[in-house]
């Protein structure tokens, strides 16, 4: 009676094992990473504009600051850029110091103050971005931060990346499969992997004039998605 008590209640714990604990009981399967890319143009462009000022005193510098940042700020905005998408980025007040001539052990004093005034552009129509940095170099700007694009819409992107990742994801694993004399049957695990698309290099560059149109090619950008599948294998 005892051993039948223990086999009841071993066929019991049996079925009340979920599907995915079956799967994993499985220890018949392949695994294999799949990637699906899409390309696209971008929908907008960003850059940092920056002007500098210099002054005996701070609060001279500050002066000189303000006016000269005001009228890149009236140049973007009259450009028909949105005040939503002018935001500062920066703003610093810095001493400058004397440089001491060679082998001298003089002390560096403090001769003026610069101030920095950056702000952060998008630009919604990217053909318009070469005359706008040109304008804003003529208004005063004389600090440019490279020139990033983005989307609107990532996800939806994505979106048509993520089933061509599955399909590559299995045709991998039909060729593992058919090459070890087996063949694949379902999907038991899909996971993807956190996007990491290639970051943005923004270089700083300084310009006092520009004596001929500034050029922008936008491209396109190639968003990636990546997964990781794992199929059962059936003999």
């Amino acid at each position: 009676m005892r051993l039948r008590l223990i086999l009841i209640a071993f066929s019991a714990t049996l079925a009340a094992l979920s599907p995915a604990m079956a799967d994993e009981a499985n220890n018949r399967w392949i695994e294999v990473a799949g990637e699906g890319s899409v390309s696209a143009a971008p929908d907008f462009a960003r850059v940092t504009l920056g002007v500098g000022s210099t002054g005996k005193t701070a609060g001279e510098a500050m002066v000189a600051n303000a006016k000269a940042a005001n009228a890149l700020v009236s140049l973007i905005k009259a450009e028909g850029v949105a005040p939503a998408d002018i935001q500062t980025s920066e703003m610093s007040i810095s001493p400058t110091f004397s440089q001491p001539a060679h082998g001298q052990e003089t002390a560096p004093t403090i001769t003026g103050y610069s101030v920095t005034n950056n702000v952060a552009v998008t630009v919604r129509e990217i053909p318009r971005l070469g005359a706008l940095l040109d304008k804003a170099v003529t208004a005063g700007a004389n600090s440019v931060y490279g020139v990033g694009f983005g989307h609107n819409d990532t996800s939806a992107l994505l979106d048509k990346a993520r089933p061509l990742a599955v399909e590559d994801a299995r045709r991998k694993a039909e060729i593992f499969a058919g090459a070890a004399g087996a063949k694949i049957g379902k999907l038991m695990v899909l996971t993807e992997e956190a996007g990491r698309q290639p970051p943005i290099a923004f270089s700083r560059a300084f310009a006092a004039s520009a004596p001929a149109p500034t050029p922008i090619e936008a491209g396109e950008d190639k968003l990636t998605v990546t997964v990781t599948a794992r199929f059962e294998l059936a003999p």
